[in-house]
């Protein structure tokens, strides 16, 4: 019987050296990079036409991530170019998006047509960012829209460690 005990300690000394030899395994070195706590995630949303908005600015001890991006058209008959940037001038994404509601055919007749009926059916763009968007410390992002649209605009993101 003692033989039995000294042989599982033996076994169970060796494999907890082993386990002490082995690295240590951080996800991120030098601390989290996610912030606030429980609940580190922001959004904010909104409809854009025809001006350019601060949509949100970053505290100044945090970086803000933007992780996931949804535009569609609240307007018919137009086409719409959409900017994203900091208040720096730099430009994170830009779209271009269409609805039209009325059509030419070939024999040059005018046709109105509801938008769902024409070959342009309004656009909208979903995407998700696998690295993200960075908007640093203390810096806002806007959000332009040139074409005269309205256009319905959700970002959301987290806060991270610069």
């Amino acid at each position: 019987m003692h033989k039995n005990l000294l042989a599982i300690a033996a076994v169970l000394f060796s494999v907890a050296a082993v386990l002490a030899t082995l690295p240590r395994a951080d996800a991120h070195p030098g601390g989290t990079s996610v912030s606030y706590g429980a609940n580190p995630v922001i959004s904010a949303g909104g409809t854009i036409s025809s001006e350019t908005r601060t949509v949100f600015t970053a505290p100044a001890d945090q970086m803000v991530v933007i992780t996931d991006l949804l535009l569609s058209m609240n307007s018919t008959s137009c086409a719409s170019l959409l900017n994203i940037g900091t208040s720096s001038g730099i430009t994170l994404a830009a779209a271009k998006l269409h609805s039209f509601s009325d059509r030419i055919d070939a024999d040059g007749s005018y046709h109105y047509v509801r938008a769902a009926l024409t070959n342009s059916q309004p656009s909208s763009i979903q995407h998700a960012f696998t690295s993200g968007l960075p908007i640093p410390a203390g810096a806002s992002l806007e959000i332009s829209e040139a074409g005269g649209c309205t256009v319905a605009y959700t970002l959301s993101g987290y806060y991270a460690q610069p």
